[in-house]
């Protein structure tokens, strides 16, 4: 069971809880699981589909078919299954997504990011919402996957990114592991974010190895206990804060006297609208159209047979440590001259192995590989090693 899975069961149960404190209830459905899971679980969605069994009073009316009400009926008969009775538990139908975006606001998003990440903002969160706009729109992350990239998923040079692919309704716990290129606009992005990171993460002990990193303490307890800034950030505070800073920018946008910002309310409709704008991508190419590609560089599958794996990792090995011997003959052949057109050659060349050794292994054994092919501190820049991620990677 998931941790998310986990949550979602403490909260079915506490609603349960609050429902046999209700004496009706309890004389009728609190005798035996069969009549708890089975027609309680019926008058128990039918309560709180009318707003009642609420942990908190709200005054807001309850609303239609919604993600919880599914999410609710689907823990109760998992408890039926475990039971082993028969669930009474209500189906709901699938609610209409919300709308993402015209496909206009889609082409015009890459150029509204560019200006933003080209004034350098020192807000942490702007700093940071530009960060997880760049890799949605490079990779359609979804909101549980960001949480995840920590610093060592960032490709030496910060071209490309790993993603642990984790869709819903996916119990397994091996996940693909997908390597996405990440934009010169992401990649700004981060060169600009690093920094503001490593200040939000002094305070912390022990490592920090999470990209994305709270901006505020929170000295109320909760279920998950108190945090402070640096930590690593959650699911449900990536999704409000997108909310939250997307909100501030427009109105800042406007103020500026711009047009043409239309970011969707929710992270959720970002990610669908660019998974909209790559099925456009695949359909103009099966039908002929020359179009951008749109896929990962990397595919790591924990499913296909090991030694086929090993076999390529070890081939993207001897590529890197034969281009460390090339970029060295290349060197002393020039006399030292590094804008010699032979030595940005094998340079480029390291970077582009280094880059990929990294995508099949970690850091760790990358610059281990380096360093016994012959490859100096002092020259991890030549293998694309950028400096603000070598001082975040020895930070973590």
């Amino acid at each position: 069971m998931t941790e998310s899975v986990a949550g979602h069961v403490r909260w079915v149960e506490g609603t349960l809880r609050r429902a046999l404190e209700r004496e009706d209830f309890r004389n009728r459905y609190g005798k035996s699981m069969r009549d708890l899971l089975g027609p309680g679980a019926t008058a128990l969605c039918e309560m709180t589909d009318n707003g009642e069994l609420r942990a908190k009073e709200l005054k807001t009316p309850p609303k239609g078919v919604t993600a919880s009400q599914r999410r609710r009926a689907s823990i109760l008969r998992r408890f039926a299954a475990a039971a082993g009775v028969p669930s009474g538990a209500l189906s709901y139908p699938k609610p209409t997504p919300k709308p993402t975006m015209p496909g206009w606001a889609r082409s015009e998003l890459h150029n509204r990011l560019q200006d933003e990440v080209d004034r350098k903002p020192s807000a942490p969160g702007r700093a940071r919402l530009l960060v997880v706009l760049g890799v949605v729109l490079d990779t359609a992350a979804r909101s549980g996957e960001l949480c995840t990239i920590g610093i060592v998923d960032l490709a030496p040079d910060l071209s490309w990114v790993k993603i642990i692919r984790n869709p819903q309704a996916i119990g397994s716990p091996l996940h693909i592991t997908e390597v996405w290129p990440l934009s010169p606009i992401t990649q700004a992005a981060l060169v600009n974010w690093l920094p503001i990171r490593g200040r939000l993460i002094e305070d912390l002990e022990g490592g920090a190895s999470a990209l994305l990193v709270v901006l505020h303490g929170n000295r109320a307890f909760h279920r998950a206990g108190a945090y402070k800034k640096g930590m690593p950030l959650k699911v449900r505070g990536l999704i409000d804060s997108y909310r939250a800073h997307v909100q501030e920018l427009k109105a800042e946008v406007t103020n500026r006297g711009e047009s043409g910002w239309e970011l969707p309310q929710g992270l959720e409709q970002l990610r669908r609208g660019v998974e909209e704008r790559r099925s456009t991508y695949d359909s103009d190419r099966r039908a002929g159209a020359r179009t951008a590609q749109w896929d990962p560089a990397v595919v790591l599958n924990p499913l296909l047979p090991e030694e086929e794996e090993k076999k390529k990792t070890a081939t993207a090995f001897a590529k890197a440590a034969q281009a460390v011997t090339a970029f060295h003959q290349a060197r002393e052949a020039a006399g030292g001259d590094e804008t010699d057109p032979q030595v940005l050659k094998a340079r480029r060349t390291l970077r582009e192995t280094t880059r990929l050794a990294w995508a099949r292994s970690g850091h760790a054994t990358t610059l281990k590989l380096l360093r016994q092919a012959g490859l100096s501190d002092d020259d991890l820049a030549a293998a694309g090693y950028n400096e603000l991620l070598l001082d975040a990677l020895e930070r973590s």
